[in-house]
């Protein structure tokens, strides 16, 4: 019976995707106000109208609607044709009627409902405008559940007519009780009956206990709220996820020792600290072709495993040696000594008082590891400032990415001294070599390693040339005041080399023009060149589908060639940026795109 009624929910939230125009509609109540506070996960569109419109607007919009994009598209609608015929014929209704149904706001949320472990699914989505389609479809929708046989119950929830959906007991902790309703054209749907109830008592917006009304909800969207917004955020999203985790323990009460236990663990390492996260996004607005906001909500605490999450003001920006050619920059400020006295505190928590300053004491006692001390000789030899950047450099054919960070030291010629330790430990793994008056240690990382970093075509390239054995030659070296690791040496290479008549990164005014969006004292930086991203991410697209296609692991067969080259689509891409703000309460993200 729940695999009867699972399409059901799947429909539920399909409704609301829609990308095509629809009738606008004038304000009402928003969703945040009509669900509980008991709300754990939530994620919200506006209005879907003005989503729809907006989505048009952007560059990924209007490329969709180049011509270059056409025979590409034609040729998925092509091969999509006949299981869109058979939709259509099934259901009675097109793909485009169903998704241009939601017109104003389209909810779809997480509740932890008053019985322990009860979690509830509940979707919230309007439909003015379109009244006569949607009771079509609600109709067709409920002569599908008829003959599948699938019992409905209609019973008043706060005065309003619903249909509680029956599923058979099981044994199973988790309840379902299913029910839908409509109401002010809008249909609401719920996994558990009482969240309806819960919504229907809210209906009006004026009730005390709802999700608008949680402190850590409000501290949240109140954080991501643009200083210059002249309305409501597009797009809001929020998780609390200590609750859904509280929440998923007490499912089962044969577990409830041990969820109480796993709750004291959360407790003394700090994890309790952590109130939600959540953002806010919108779609060509002002000068930005996207725009979003993410904010982690946690207490401060002396101690705990939050405290890793801990950062200075003053990211600087790009060195004298990162040039303009660069896929990303990205500059970060660490509170490097907080984050260990964290990871020291939590160890001692557990093992006992000064467990950890012990060990590493002991450890720096063996000559075979070179007498090292983990914290004296290298985490104090770092400020907890670093860069990285990613570039990408054509060999044959094919580009391969190639990273970099650069960690900055207190001492580099004291940096320099140990890493010569290091690399006459006996069985150390690399190998050293001169270079532009520096020493460059060198390490063969075996094909495949790097498989699982998710980053494409990551770099094949080897020191002195290509190597058809597939390694990798990781590179590290002392130079700049700090310590160089790089995923490519030849990217080290051409660092130490120095960046002779190329244009630097710090003077390219496409680089200005995202910088003078970051504020003065930011604790991270970040920055994307959105041409040779689209460059990449196409050859890459084109390289993964003639593999898929050649082996046969593509469900759709299309033709890569059908790809538009990057020359032709570049008028669709953008610099983008990013930064990273600490608060008293927290930390806050802000990533954007600009309009082109």
């Amino acid at each position: 019976m729940l695999a009867r009624i699972r399409w059901m929910i799947v429909w539920s939230v399909f409704l609301g995707l829609g990308m095509l125009p629809g009738p606008s509609r004038g304000e009402s109540v928003p969703n945040d106000k009509r669900l509980p506070k008991g709300t754990v996960a939530y994620v919200t569109v506006r209005n879907m109208t003005e989503f729809r419109s907006k989505f048009g607007q952007t560059m990924l919009g209007q490329m969709l609607g180049d011509q270059a994009m056409q025979p590409l598209i034609n040729s998925i609608q092509g091969k999509l044709a006949e299981e869109l015929e058979k939709f259509q014929r099934e259901s009675g209704f097109s793909v485009s009627e169903l998704m241009s149904i939601p017109d104003g706001e389209m909810t779809i949320s997480v509740t932890l409902g008053p019985n322990a472990g009860q979690f509830a699914l509940t979707t919230l989505m309007d439909f003015t405008g379109r009244e006569e389609l949607f009771q079509k479809v609600l109709d067709r929708m409920q002569q599908e559940m008829e003959k599948k046989g699938v019992a409905r119950i209609e019973e008043e929830i706060e005065g309003t007519p619903a249909q509680l959906i029956r599923v058979p007991a099981d044994e199973s902790p988790i309840k379902l009780v299913p029910a839908y309703l409509v109401k002010d054209k809008s249909f609401v749907f719920s996994t558990h009956s009482d969240s309806l109830k819960s919504v229907l008592v809210r209906w009006s917006g004026d009730h005390d206990e709802t999700l608008a009304s949680s402190a850590s909800y409000r501290m949240i969207i109140d954080r991501c709220r643009g200083e210059s917004s002249d309305s409501a955020p597009l797009m809001t999203w929020f998780i609390d996820p200590l609750a859904i985790v509280r929440g998923g323990l007490s499912v089962d009460p044969q577990m409830a020792f041990q969820a109480a236990m796993a709750v004291g663990v959360m407790q003394q390492i700090g994890v309790d600290k952590l109130k939600g996260m959540g953002g806010t996004s919108d779609m060509a607005v002002g000068d930005f072709d996207g725009y979003s906001r993410t904010f982690l909500f946690a207490e401060s605490s002396a101690k705990g495993i939050l405290n890793l999450m801990q950062f200075d003001e003053g990211a600087v920006g790009p060195p004298a040696w990162v040039t303009s050619d660069v896929l990303s920059f990205s500059s970060t400020r660490w509170n490097l000594e907080k984050a260990y006295n964290s990871v020291e505190s939590l160890v001692d928590m557990f093992a006992g008082p000064g467990t950890t300053a012990r060990q590493l004491d002991e450890l720096a006692e063996n000559a075979e590891t070179g007498n090292l001390h983990l914290k004296k000789d290298l985490i104090d030899q770092m400020t907890g400032a670093y860069v990285s950047v990613t570039d990408q450099v054509l060999q044959g054919d094919e580009s391969s990415v190639r990273m970099l960070w650069a960690l900055e030291l207190r001492n580099a010629n004291a940096m320099k001294g140990i890493l010569a330790r290091i690399a006459g430990i006996e069985g150390f793994p690399g190998t050293q070599r001169d270079f532009q008056g520096e020493t460059i240690y060198e390490f063969r990382i075996p094909e495949g390693a790097f498989d699982n970093l998710g980053v494409p075509n990551l770099t094949r390239l080897q020191a002195g040339g290509a190597d058809d054995s597939g390694e990798t030659t990781v590179g590290m070296a002392v130079a700049d005041q700090r310590l160089l690791l790089a995923l490519d040496v030849t990217l080290l290479e051409q660092v130490l080399r120095g960046p002779g008549d190329r244009e630097l990164l710090s003077a390219s005014p496409v680089y200005k023009k995202v910088a003078s969006r970051f504020p003065a004292r930011a604790a991270s930086i970040g920055f994307s060149r959105g041409d040779l991203a689209l460059e990449s991410m196409l050859e890459t697209l084109k390289s993964q589908m003639l593999q898929q296609a050649t082996q046969g692991q593509l469900e759709i067969d299309i033709d890569p060639s059908l790809l538009p080259s990057a020359e032709v689509l570049k008028k669709y891409s953008a610099p983008s940026g990013s930064y990273m703000e600490s608060d008293e309460k927290g930390l806050r993200w802000t990533s954007f795109t600009l309009r082109n």
